[in-house]
C-alpha cells in the first residue's frame, strides 16, 4: 500500500477534512468532575491532532480517491467530547461514530472508560509522552487511535454507501469489510501520528 500511495498524486475529497472538537451541551458537563472533563478535552484534542495529522490525512484522501466517493456539500466532521450513550437495552453495545445524511455530519465519539480510573491513574495519559506511559496505558492509546481513525474512514464509507440503494444489514456488511481492508497494518503506521499528536497536546 505505501509503493502504491507513493506512485499515486495526492488526492483530496471534496470537500476538504473539516474536523472540530463538539461543543457538549451544559447540562451534560455538569455530570462530569473537573479531572474527568481535563481528561476528555485531552482526549477529544488529540483525536482531532491525530485525524489531522498528514500521515492520517494522506491515507484516508487516498482511500477516498480508491472508493471513488464524491460529496457534493461540505461534511462537518465532529469530535465528541464525551461518550455516547449506551444502546437502550444493550448496555454492552456503545455508539463510537454516526453519520447524518441530513445534517452532513459526521461524529466521533470517545471510548468508554472507567470514571474510577480516569480520575487517579488515568489523568495524565496524554500529557505523559510515550516514553513515560506503563504498558496498560500505551495499549489504551493506541485502542484509542485505532478506534478514531477506523470510525473516521467507517462513517466516510457510509458518506459513499448512502447514496445507493442498499439494504442497511448489506450497507454495514461492505462498510465493515472495507474498513478492515483500510486498517490492515495500523501498527505499522499510525506510530508517528500518534507520537506527534501527543507532543502537541504536551
Amino acid at each position: 500500500m505505501d509503493n502504491q500511495m507513493a506512485q499515486m498524486p495526492k488526492t483530496s475529497w471534496a470537500p476538504e477534512i473539516d474536523v472540530r472538537v463538539a461543543n457538549p451541551p451544559p447540562a451534560l458537563l455538569k455530570k462530569y468532575t473537573a479531572k474527568e472533563k481535563a481528561f476528555f478535552y485531552d482526549y477529544a484534542d488529540f483525536v482531532v491532532r491525530l485525524v489531522r495529522n498528514e500521515n492520517v490525512t494522506d491515507r484516508i484522501h487516498h482511500y477516498i480517491s480508491m472508493e471513488r466517493i464524491v460529496i457534493d456539500k461540505p461534511v462537518d466532521i465532529r469530535v465528541m467530547v464525551f461518550p455516547a450513550r449506551t444502546f437502550r437495552g444493550r448496555q454492552n453495545r456503545v455508539l463510537h461514530g454516526s453519520y447524518s445524511q441530513s445534517a452532513s455530519q459526521i461524529s466521533l465519539y470517545p471510548l468508554r472508560i472507567p470514571r474510577e480510573w480516569i480520575r487517579g491513574d488515568g489523568i495524565d495519559l496524554f500529557r505523559a509522552g510515550l516514553e513515560g506511559l506503563s504498558q496498560r496505558k500505551l495499549r489504551l492509546l493506541y485502542e484509542i487511535s485505532e478506534s478514531a481513525v477506523s470510525t473516521m474512514i467507517h462513517e466516510i464509507l457510509h458518506v459513499k454507501f448512502q447514496q445507493r440503494s442498499m439494504s442497511r444489514y448489506g450497507e454495514e456488511a461492505q462498510v465493515q469489510k472495507l474498513e478492515r481492508q483500510f486498517m490492515r497494518g495500523w501498527e505499522e503506521w499510525i506510530l508517528v501520528p500518534v507520537q506527534q499528536a501527543l507532543s502537541m497536546i504536551s
